[in-house]
C-alpha cells in the first residue's frame, strides 16, 4: 500500500524500512556495569540516611528566624536534616566510585603505566572522600 501512495517532496526519498528487521536480544547474564550500579544505588541509599529517614520521622522545631533564613531546633545530635543526608551520600558514592577506579585498574595487567595511574587516582579520590566524610562529621558534632 505504501508504494502506491504518492510521495509528497519527490525529492527526498522514503525509507526502505521494515520494523520486522529489529531485533532486539536479551542479555544471557547480567553486565557487570548493571551490578555496579545497582550496588552504589543501595550504597547512596543507605548512606545517605535514606533508612533513617523512613524508620525516625523526627520533628524539626523552628525556633525562629535570622535574617531571611529559617532557624530550626533538632531533640538530639542524631537527628539528621535532608540536605547533609544528600551530601555524605554524594560523597559516600564518590568515595565508592574511586574504589571501583582502584578494581578496574587491576584489569590493566600488561600495562603497567596506565595501571598506576588509574591506581593513583583512585587512591587519592579515596582519600580525600575520607577526608571530607571526617570534616563533615566534625562540623556535625
Amino acid at each position: 500500500m505504501a508504494r502506491r501512495l504518492p510521495w509528497l517532496l519527490p525529492g527526498i526519498r522514503r525509507p526502505n524500512f521494515n520494523l520486522h528487521q529489529i531485533s532486539i536480544r536479551m542479555p544471557k547474564r547480567i553486565p557487570r556495569s548493571f551490578i555496579y550500579v545497582l550496588i552504589y544505588g543501595i550504597v547512596f541509599y543507605i548512606f545517605g540516611g535514606g533508612a533513617y529517614m523512613v524508620v525516625n520521622q523526627d520533628v524539626l522545631v523552628s525556633i525562629g528566624q535570622l535574617g531571611n533564613s529559617p532557624l530550626f531546633i533538632a531533640r538530639s545530635i542524631h537527628t539528621q536534616y535532608l540536605i547533609e543526608g544528600l551530601v555524605i551520600g554524594f560523597i559516600l558514592v564518590f568515595a565508592a566510585v574511586s574504589l571501583y577506579l582502584l578494581d578496574h585498574a587491576t584489569k590493566f595487567a600488561f600495562d603497567v603505566g596506565t595501571a598506576q595511574k588509574v591506581e593513583l587516582i583512585g587512591t587519592i579520590l579515596v582519600v580525600v572522600w575520607y577526608i571530607a566524610v571526617l570534616l563533615i562529621f566534625r562540623a556535625k558534632l
